[in-house]
């Protein structure tokens, strides 16, 4: 499966892929947002046995019953060694992979009929130069949204947060001296893929079509700020000398038991941290004592959701019984607080993490 933001060179690559067919019968299920899906002209030219259009929606949300269906098709004809789908810019790679892993009403999965070889994740050089380059170099508040959609660099991160291959492309368009520190970034935020620096989308074909990648549990936990949060995320080891001068990475997880005043931490978080590239976990306040907080940052966003009940306001209110709650909860139960915690994980470059966590623990009650 391709994902990659718009622009990134998926079609490209898939292009290239299929000249590699040699005779063998391999199909193509290509997404497109919009309602004329013009990759999938492309892909049919380039030499796909079969390719499958699927237009005005996103697979990783409005469409994933109907990806779900065309893919188990595909495979129970016993026709095709290899489909490939390629997501629309906007695709979110977890959603995808969970029709593989998780079951459906009937007690299915996708991977009851096919084998989720590989998530690959395509990145545009120049657009994560440029993020990169905007994030250290900007000055100013950081810009704070609340339950609205992703923003361009958070989506591009999640796609290459969650992946078994990224694919550095477009490589020809930036200068060669930051290649080490592109790369050094995409590893520091999933250390477990596999990178490969190309220009348009010229991967080898033993990169995709070797042996099968995909795990429903490495893939998944990949990301550097779950390992982080996991306790797994202290230095990662660099992928070569060269690359280890270019940058000093600091990671923290901040938890605690007591709320933060909503106001102090929204503030705090408006303010410009100095090489912060990435937070996400969840938050707990005062003033919404039953909401379950969840923040992400991403390339000088911050996006505030409530995305639940903390599972001890709902048995607090007789919602559920003690032996209803949920095993989740369980695992960070603590009297009086319940599963109610602070837990976020905090990445970016010579960060004073000392003094970020002083000033978190000026924002709690």
């Amino acid at each position: 499966m391709f994902c990659g933001f718009l622009g990134a060179g998926k079609t490209t690559l898939l292009q290239h892929v299929l000249k590699l067919a040699d005779g063998r019968k391999w199909a193509a299920v290509v997404n497109d947002v919009a309602s004329m899906n013009m990759d999938g002209r492309l892909i049919e030219k380039a030499g796909a046995s079969r390719v499958i259009e699927m237009a005005n929606g996103c697979v990783c949300c409005s469409m994933r019953d109907e990806l779900a269906e065309t893919v188990a098709e595909l495979a129970g004809s016993g026709r095709f060694e290899h489909i490939f789908i390629e997501t629309t810019g906007v695709a979110e790679p977890r959603g995808i992979a969970s029709l593989f892993t998780k079951p459906n009403a009937f007690g299915r999965t996708l991977s009851d009929f096919a084998t989720l070889h590989a998530l690959v994740t395509v990145v545009d050089a120049a657009q994560v130069a440029r993020v990169w380059r905007d994030q250290t170099q900007r000055d100013g508040e950081r810009i704070n949204r609340e339950r609205e959609p992703k923003e361009v660099v958070e989506l591009m991160l999640e796609q290459i947060e969650c992946a078994d291959v990224l694919v550095l492309n477009k490589t020809d368009l930036v200068a060669s001296d930051i290649m080490p520190q592109l790369t050094r970034i995409l590893h520091e935020l999933n250390p477990r893929a596999e990178i490969a620096a190309v220009s348009e989308g010229r991967v080898t074909a033993n990169l995709l079509l070797g042996s099968a990648r995909f795990d429903a549990q490495a893939t998944i936990q990949a990301a550097r700020w779950l390992r982080v949060l996991s306790g797994d995320g202290g230095v990662m080891k660099p992928p070569t000398h060269q690359q280890s001068k270019s940058v000093e990475w600091t990671t923290m997880v901040f938890q605690s038991r007591r709320p933060f005043r909503e106001e102090k931490i929204r503030a705090l978080i408006a303010c410009e941290h100095p090489g912060l590239l990435r937070v996400k976990g969840f938050f707990w306040v005062s003033s919404r004592n039953d909401d379950m907080g969840y923040l992400s940052v991403a390339g000088g966003i911050a996006r505030w959701n409530f995305v639940g009940t903390w599972a001890a306001a709902m048995r607090e209110r007789g919602v559920i019984s003690e032996a209803e709650i949920p095993e989740t909860a369980k695992a960070y139960w603590e009297l009086p607080q319940g599963d109610r915690r602070q837990e976020l994980a905090f990445i970016g470059i010579a960060v004073d993490m000392k003094a970020l966590r002083r000033d978190l623990e000026a924002c709690l009650e």
